[in-house]
């Protein structure tokens, strides 16, 4: 079994464990690294936000890395019963993802691995030292609460190898994304917003930088940024534990925020020197 070393690297630690039926062992960093991940700030227009680190998990990604081994992650969209007669049939190992808590929004990966006495089974991505069962075993009827009504299934299809991708283009979108992405926090930071609307930047905003790029850091060893970031996540949510409507640049200095940005801007340019060094 592989387990998550990342925040919220369920799906590449799903990845990992799918792998692991084609004897290939790769853990969750090394698949982040081989994509350059650290070094990446995409923009979804599906869900109108900004994606960096674990949340860089759209399927063309996974097969850039994937393909190079000779496999291929295919996805399906299935209906809530379609699927849990797919997973009746039991022909293969599916990555779907269950609701654990109560927003119906929020989704774990996890591992369709079977049916053991009439119940569904689920391999956990987890971390090694969690306390979160290996597996997840669900009734039928446990099981529709835990899916939503329409559910993507992906499991690995063996393909000819491929030349994976050159990420140097994504790379200086990626600078580009990060200039909109700051201008973006400046401007939300420098008006006084009301509770609703802080609670909805909280995932869609600040999250790309207050959670996932500071992961990204901590997996490549960039311990200075990693310091401040860690610093600048801290005033955030001191100034969101007040639970009112406010004004984030009276908790959240901009020059710092600009001056933390800027260093990450820098270590993506610095990786991409060394890469045509």
């Amino acid at each position: 079994m592989k387990y998550m070393t990342f925040n919220r690297s369920c799906s590449y630690t799903g990845i990992a464990n799918l792998l692991e039926e084609y004897n290939l062992h790769y853990e969750d960093f090394e698949i982040a690294k081989t994509l350059s991940i650290p070094y990446l700030f995409l923009y979804d227009p599906k869900e109108q936000r900004y994606a960096a680190g674990a949340m860089i998990q759209f399927p063309p990604w996974f097969n850039y890395f994937l393909n190079s081994l000779g496999l291929h992650l295919s996805e399906e969209w299935y209906a809530l019963e379609t699927a849990i007669n797919e997973f009746d049939k039991n022909k293969r190992r599916y990555m779907v993802g269950i609701i654990l808590g109560e927003n119906r929004n929020s989704k774990h990966a996890v591992i369709f691995d079977g049916k053991r006495n009439e119940k569904y089974r689920f391999l956990n991505p987890k971390r090694k030292d969690s306390l979160e069962p290996n597996y997840y075993e669900f009734t039928r009827e446990e099981l529709i609460c835990k899916l939503p009504q329409d559910i993507v299934m992906g499991y690995l299809i063996k393909i000819k190898k491929v030349i994976p991708i050159d990420v140097s283009e994504q790379l200086l979108i990626s600078l580009q994304n990060i200039d909109k992405y700051r201008n973006l926090l400046t401007e939300y930071c420098s008006k006084e917003q009301d509770i609703n609307s802080l609670n909805r930047a909280k995932e869609s905003l600040f999250a790309p930088l207050l959670l996932d790029v500071l992961s990204m850091m901590e997996l490549i060893g960039e311990t200075n940024l990693v310091n401040e970031l860690k610093i600048l996540r801290k005033k955030y949510l001191d100034a969101m534990k007040k639970n009112c409507s406010l004004l984030l640049s009276d908790y959240i200095s901009l020059e710092y925020l600009d001056n933390v940005i800027f260093k990450y801007k820098d270590i993506i340019m610095n990786y991409i020197s060394n890469r045509h060094g």
